[in-house]
């Protein structure tokens, strides 16, 4: 009785505690008297304005408000204008990469119009009108399901472009075009730079995160998880770029990578070759068993987006990990053979009394093949060898509270229960689907100690970065507060930096440099 009240004062706690949560962005529309001045003028001035001097500021403003104002008023992809003295034949082209039909979002309007708070706010110069442009996600289309489910949030640029005047009728084609996958443009038989704002429709859906941001908490303590583990591409998907896939850590989201894709979607050298894929899974189930879905779930969404696999951005992947979810990662490039097996079981997997498709999962989750394409790893504050904070008291309260997943917890005693005494003795909690993402984690725990000595089963470039706090002593015997540095250090690593942060040492600037290079190395 005394440990479910304990129990119980401990989740109230952290109930209060993530009840406070906020979102790690805001986007606010700001109304000056020129915004509002554009947003009752008729919609013939403001395409004459935007017409009148190309590429100025003014016309650039002027021409995000039209946009705006013929969604909501007129809201067709073709229709005409009374000018002064002209009348205007328009038309929205939606065809060819990164362009998009007017009809696509459900709401777009002038970037220029939002100031964002708690998030950099980074802007490039060059042709056209910056917008933001969101879709509620109800899954119209199949793909959406692999969209952030918060809201599908672009930024775009409209551009202009007019036809000589014939007979009194001047014909303009707008295009609006995500700058994430057109970083030029081609006017008039040359090259420009296309303008962008990358920030705000980042902000944008970062504003609507406030329960994503509660659940890297709750999620921990109940066994039905408010969100089921989900590959996440944060932008259109692009054959032509690598993915860069996020692999967040322990009591995290995805949400942890909000400023660090922001900067990278800044970076012009990188954004042209990357594209940001997230992964969110419940970090209350061990490393493994969410390395298991992710696989399952590269290979579901490439068979989508790239059936026959030729694809450029099918052949290349870099993984950007940060604590727990570096084990996750290099889970995904590690051939184990039966070691695993060999280690939790006391029988041949052949012996099992199981379902088909129980016995498929089984072998998948103990002996599997990496994913061939993932070809460099980059391991921020990851526990290779585990962490002593999970078996101090502070583990201890992390095992009394944590829930492992429903999925995680009746898959194993339906095994247990049809094969009774088929568990090792280290191995036993599996037997009860107690094995949970704490315990998992210390250094006495077998799994951790094959997956640190097991080679990756494809050449792989892996790069470090080790907090030490900046603390004076020897390197050997420094730690970021919860992973000491000879658990992070790996000596397969190509490159190891160390910066004087704690656990999350990514978001130190010298971290960010560090990740910046390795993503600009030679392929």
């Amino acid at each position: 009785m005394r440990y479910w009240i304990i129990r119980l004062s401990i989740i109230i706690w952290c109930t209060q505690l993530v009840s406070c949560a906020v979102a790690p962005a805001t986007v606010k529309r700001i109304r000056t008297v020129e915004r509002i001045s554009s947003a009752q003028e008729p919609l013939q001035h403001l395409l004459t304005t935007a017409l009148a001097s190309p590429n100025s500021a003014s016309s650039s403003h002027a021409l995000a408000h039209f946009v705006e104002r013929w969604k909501t008023q007129i809201g067709t992809s073709a229709g005409q204008l009374q000018g002064d003295n002209v009348t205007y034949d328009i038309e929205f082209i939606g065809q060819g990469p990164g362009s998009y039909p007017l009809n696509y979002f459900d709401e777009i309007s002038p970037a220029q119009d939002y100031v964002i708070r708690k998030l950099e706010h980074h802007m490039r110069t060059g042709v056209g009108a910056p917008l933001v442009a969101l879709r509620e996600n109800r899954h119209r289309e199949p793909i959406e399901s692999w969209f952030p489910p918060e809201v599908i949030s672009r930024p775009l640029t409209a551009l202009a472009e007019t036809e000589p005047l014939n007979q009194g009728v001047q014909k303009v084609r707008v295009r609006l075009l995500c700058p994430l996958i057109n970083p030029t443009v081609v006017c008039h038989g040359k090259s420009f730079p296309l303008a962008a704002d990358f920030s705000v429709p980042w902000a944008a859906t970062l504003a609507r995160s406030g329960k994503l941001n509660q659940s890297r908490v709750l999620d921990m303590l109940r066994r039905m998880p408010s969100r089921q583990p989900r590959l996440y591409l944060m932008e259109p998907y692009d054959p032509k770029r690598e993915p860069l896939i996020m692999i967040h850590g322990l009591l995290s989201t995805p949400l942890a990578w909000a400023e660090t894709s922001n900067s990278l979607w800044a970076d012009d050298a990188i954004r042209q070759r990357y594209q940001i894929w997230h992964y969110h899974y419940n970090t209350s189930a061990p490393a493994l068993y969410s390395a298991r879905i992710l696989r399952s779930q590269i290979k579901e969404l490439r068979a989508i987006l790239d059936p026959n696999g030729n694809d450029p951005a099918s052949r290349r992947t870099t993984l950007l990990t940060h604590s727990m979810g570096g084990l996750v990662g290099k889970a995904l490039v590690v051939r184990p053979g039966n070691v695993f097996w060999n280690a939790a079981f006391k029988v041949p997997h052949e012996t099992l009394k199981l379902s088909k498709e129980d016995h498929a999962s089984l072998r998948e989750a103990f002996e599997w093949e990496p994913i061939s394409s993932v070809h460099r790893i980059i391991f921020v504050a990851v526990p290779h060898r585990g962490s002593d904070f999970a078996d101090n008291w502070v583990g201890r309260i992390g095992t009394w509270i944590t829930a492992p997943p429903v999925g995680f917890q009746t898959f194993y005693e339906r095994i247990s229960k049809s094969n009774p005494d088929v568990f090792t003795e280290a191995y036993e909690q599996l037997g009860s689907g107690r094995l949970d993402s704490v315990s998992s984690l210390s250094p006495r725990q077998p799994t951790l100690k094959i997956l640190a000595d097991l080679p990756f089963g494809q050449p792989i470039s892996a790069h470090s970065i080790i907090g030490d706090r900046g603390k004076a002593g020897p390197l050997e015997l420094s730690s970021d507060g919860i992973v000491p540095y000879h658990s992070s250090h790996i000596k397969e690593a190509v490159s190891e930096v160390i910066v004087p942060a704690g656990h999350s040492a990514f978001r130190h600037p010298s971290a960010m440099e560090e990740i910046q290079r390795v993503l600009r190395l030679t392929p």
